[in-house]
């Protein structure tokens, strides 16, 4: 798989943080860039995907409750 370069720039106290952590998890700060990329663009590729699902979800949940209230409505007196 090919792989491409690129720079980020960060600031003091978070190069420090991030040093840290990389140090006690013993990876790369490399790795943990990568890693932290891959997990974002994860979150923001599913958004869409799961927004449309809570929507059509909902709809659905629409369709039931009109359907219920037609079925209370159309009850014989007991």
């Amino acid at each position: 798989m090919a792989m491409h370069t690129t720079t980020v720039r960060f600031d003091e106290e978070t190069w420090t943080t991030l040093s840290a952590v990389c140090d006690r998890e013993g990876l790369a700060k490399a790795q943990y860039v990568r890693e932290a990329t891959v997990a974002r663009l994860a979150t923001s590729v599913m958004t869409p995907v799961a927004q449309r699902h809570d929507d059509e979800l909902g709809e659905l949940r629409r369709r039931v409750e009109r359907l219920e209230r037609m079925v209370v409505r159309r009850r014989p007196p007991a």
